[in-house]
């Protein structure tokens, strides 16, 4: 009986063809891919072109900056993707088995990384000697697919996809204005809202809420312009903040241990704004793996500072 032929079209092209041509479609680009794969540009071209004399169709298209996949080649991509996607989820938990040293990666929003998880690292890396944590601060969305990233924190709820799990950091995260005791020494506490017009005001850039929200919610009719630091990093307007430069409106899970040290005050009491600004995210292939089981748990504790997630005394 003849034999059954399997992945007769699959035997058409060799893994690093698929493997030029996945890092080409995702950098735009053969020389970054080539830079990914440690090989040359031209074995890149070399690979791609072969893959495409197999396939019998053209995958590329030049542009005036690097290659754009064709209509074939970008749906080849996507399954491509997905699939080297789940070969690495598995290979990942292949080796985790196979070795007593687990690696979990955690990607996550700038400030998040500096203000909660930095400063408890070392305790739970002691309290788990058989973990090892790759941690990626960066302010883009994950790409579970592509990135080996296990766990993230995203400021944003990240875009909804069916093979990943998401749920809040804190589920009453609000922002409101922070300022160092000093810059109200002498004031009388709460501030009355409308005495927001005898400060500097720092804005966080990239904020989901800003200053003029908080005006027009609590001082509506308010003319007071906002002057003062511009920053891109909520680490650095609570850093501002906490140095006389003025008032900075940020969210309650990051502003929690200022409270507590007494490195900042409300100086508005709990005039808050609701915005839930950080999720947990980590791929459902990945939850059942007992390192990232793990470092989900030790995440998970880092919203159980009071009741209702405020950081607030009442």
């Amino acid at each position: 009986m003849k034999p059954v032929q399997r992945y007769r079209a699959l035997r058409k092209a060799s893994l690093k063809g698929l493997q030029a041509f996945e890092a080409a479609c995702m950098h735009r680009s053969f020389a970054a891919a080539a830079q990914e794969l440690s090989i040359t540009a031209s074995a890149v071209s070399h690979a791609i072109q072969t893959l495409e004399e197999a396939l019998g169709t053209l995958l590329f298209e030049r542009a005036r900056r690097g290659v754009v996949p064709t209509e074939e080649g970008a749906r080849l991509y996507e399954v491509i993707r997905r699939s080297f996607g789940d070969i690495d989820d598995e290979l990942r938990t292949i080796l985790d088995r196979g070795r007593h040293q687990q690696v979990v990666t955690i990607q996550s929003a700038p400030s998040f990384a500096a203000i909660w998880i930095m400063p408890r690292l070392p305790a739970f890396l002691r309290a788990h000697p058989d973990l090892d944590v790759r941690l990626w601060a960066v302010h883009q969305a994950p790409d579970f697919s592509n990135s080996g990233v296990d766990v993230a924190v995203t400021y944003g709820r990240p875009a909804a996809s069916a093979g990943v799990h998401v749920e809040p950091i804190s589920r009453r995260e609000r922002f409101l204005p922070v300022c160092s005791p000093t810059l109200v020494d002498g004031w009388t506490l709460p501030l009355p809202p409308g005495d927001i017009e005898n400060f500097y005001l720092i804005q966080n850039d990239v904020s989901l809420t800003s200053w003029d929200e908080w005006i027009a919610r609590f001082v509506p009719g308010c003319g007071h312009p906002v002057r003062g630091l511009r920053l891109d990093r909520a680490f650095m307007t609570l850093g501002a903040a906490e140095n006389g430069l003025g008032m900075c409106i940020e969210s309650t899970v990051l502003v929690h241990e200022y409270l507590q040290q007494g490195r900042l005050v409300c100086p508005f009491g709990e005039l808050a704004i609701d915005a839930t600004a950080h999720h947990l995210a980590v791929p459902k292939s990945r939850e059942g793996l007992q390192a990232v089981k793990t470092v989900l748990e030790w995440m998970r504790g880092f919203a159980d500072f009071d009741a209702d997630g405020s950081g607030l005394s009442e």
